[in-house]
């Protein structure tokens, strides 16, 4: 028991300092473009953001205790970017569409529940992208033989690696984000369609290899 918190303690400093770092990178031109284009509260969807990153790390740190073998192993790198950047470019048109309803006065309310849906999509794509610490709490799931261990270590993982990025995007940006809005209210929907450009372009990059997040 002691070596399985103890197991548990060094996944989530691991996920720390991943996500204090490389992830905080990696999250500006998806889920803080998202953001700024926001009208009104946002950690609400920061939070949906981060919920899909975490299901995904648990569910790959639950499968490699499962199987006994590293679930990384058989992750295609090239097929997860496919499928994030999809989702981004998915994102990013849901984006447009939603601010130029609200442009032309129309309500654009099914644009926006479809929108912040998508944001948990991209959230559980992020976390299907093969990287050097999510590969070592897979072994450690792996080396296990359960379950629940493995289940354990990858929340463990995913609880610190989206924890910087929730408290900097979720709650810090959102504070500026809000103050920014306020002052360029006239230019919300043009914002945007600029936020969601930034999503098609970058959803684009990732699909092609061009950009890896």
């Amino acid at each position: 028991m002691d070596m399985v918190f103890g197991g548990v303690a060094a996944s989530m400093l691991l996920g720390l300092s991943f996500g204090a770092s490389a992830c905080i990178i990696s999250c500006m031109p998806t889920l803080g473009v998202s953001l700024l284009s926001q009208q009104g509260s946002t950690v609400g969807l920061a939070w949906r953001f981060t919920a899909g990153r975490w299901l995904g790390y648990s569910m790959l740190g639950m499968i490699s205790g499962g199987i006994g073998v590293t679930i990384t192993e058989g992750l295609d790198g090239e097929d997860a970017g496919r499928l994030l950047g999809a989702l981004l470019i998915v994102s990013g048109l849901l984006l447009w569409r939603k601010n130029r309803s609200i442009a032309c006065g129309k309500h654009g309310k099914n644009h926006d529940a479809m929108f912040k849906g998508s944001m948990f999509g991209i959230g559980f794509g992020m976390s299907l992208t093969p990287c050097i610490p999510l590969a070592g709490v897979c072994v450690a799931a792996a080396a296990s033989g359960s379950l629940w261990t493995g289940w354990l270590l990858g929340a463990a993982f995913g609880v610190g690696a989206v924890l910087p990025a929730q408290l900097l995007f979720g709650y810090g940006l959102s504070s500026a984000g809000a103050q920014l809005r306020a002052q360029l209210s006239k230019k919300a929907p043009q914002i945007g369609r600029i936020g969601g450009t930034i999503l098609l372009l970058t959803g684009a990059g990732v699909m092609g290899g061009l950009i890896r997040l």
